[in-house]
């Protein structure tokens, strides 16, 4: 009966210490933030049908260094890729332009090895950190193949990530983001990728 106790006891403390050790790790959230430039995307998209596919990478999250994990700072080496899929709900002409609008889900990923744009599927290969809501409306000149978007994000979801030891969180659940991009559509139709974009995001109340 010593016996047990005595192991009772150790393994009732090495518990007490593990809990404390959980207790005592921080979670730095990171915030983004309203009416700045807080996060900065570089992409490509694929479109099939109603269907639309878009992957990249972050190239900047303000007041974050480690966004990259070595040189050149590109696909490579990013450490946040992103995958949004999205459905087409309506489409309206307006002389030359056409105007899309779409919803769909983002998922912004903690990358685990290298991306590269010609296989789309690299972009989703790491750990979801952010889920999000998606509408978007796209501006396409169909005249120049450039186009211009705008889209919000709703955060679903988010899941703690480490980077150098420090645990960290993108964003809060609740709050939202709007994301205007600037692109040109491949003028070769059927080619891959559909067409190139980059662009920022600033937080919204």
């Amino acid at each position: 009966m010593r016996i047990f106790a005595r192991r009772l006891l150790i393994f009732v403390a090495l518990l007490a210490l593990g809990c404390a050790s959980l207790a005592a790790q921080t979670v730095t959230t990171i915030k983004i933030a309203e009416d700045q430039p807080a996060l900065e995307f570089v992409g490509q998209f694929n479109n099939s049908g109603a269907s639309s596919q878009q992957f990249g990478y972050l190239s900047n999250i303000q007041g974050f260094g480690a966004v990259f994990s070595g040189t050149p700072e590109n696909e490579t080496t990013a450490n946040f890729t992103f995958v949004t899929n999205a459905t087409t709900s309506v489409v309206f002409a307006n002389g030359p332009f056409k105007i899309i609008d779409r919803t769909g889900t983002t998922i912004i990923y903690l990358n685990n090895g290298p991306s590269d744009f010609s296989n789309p599927a690299t972009f989703s290969q790491g750990t979801p950190i952010q889920v999000s809501n998606y509408s978007q409306q796209v501006v396409l000149n169909t005249l120049t193949g450039s186009f211009t978007t705008v889209h919000l994000n709703t955060i679903t979801n988010t899941e703690p990530f480490v980077l150098s030891g420090t645990t960290y969180r993108l964003g809060q659940v609740g709050k939202s983001f709007r994301t205007t991009y600037s692109g040109q559509a491949n003028p070769t139709t059927g080619t891959a990728p559909g067409g190139w974009f980059s662009g920022y995001a600033v937080g919204v109340k």
